[in-house]
């Protein structure tokens, strides 16, 4: 139950398409949300990461456009 709610919380963060902080996700989300991620994954989100600086990360959600 409450990895469903940290899931939801975590696409409602994501969906906008732009890059959110490790720190940032930690605070909103919950400090184990690497596991969120991996949940996400899984049932088959793209979530991007990249590396800011030394022990710095920043994750996106991939939106795939629909080609008109």
């Amino acid at each position: 139950m409450s990895r469903l709610s940290n899931l939801k919380r975590l696409l409602s963060i994501l969906r906008d398409g732009r890059w959110h902080s490790s720190d940032e996700l930690a605070t909103k989300v919950s400090w184990r949300f690497g596991h969120t991620v991996y949940e996400a994954r899984k049932k088959g989100y793209s979530i991007e990461l990249r590396k800011v600086a030394h022990n710095q990360f920043e994750y996106r959600l991939v939106v795939a456009s629909s080609i008109l």
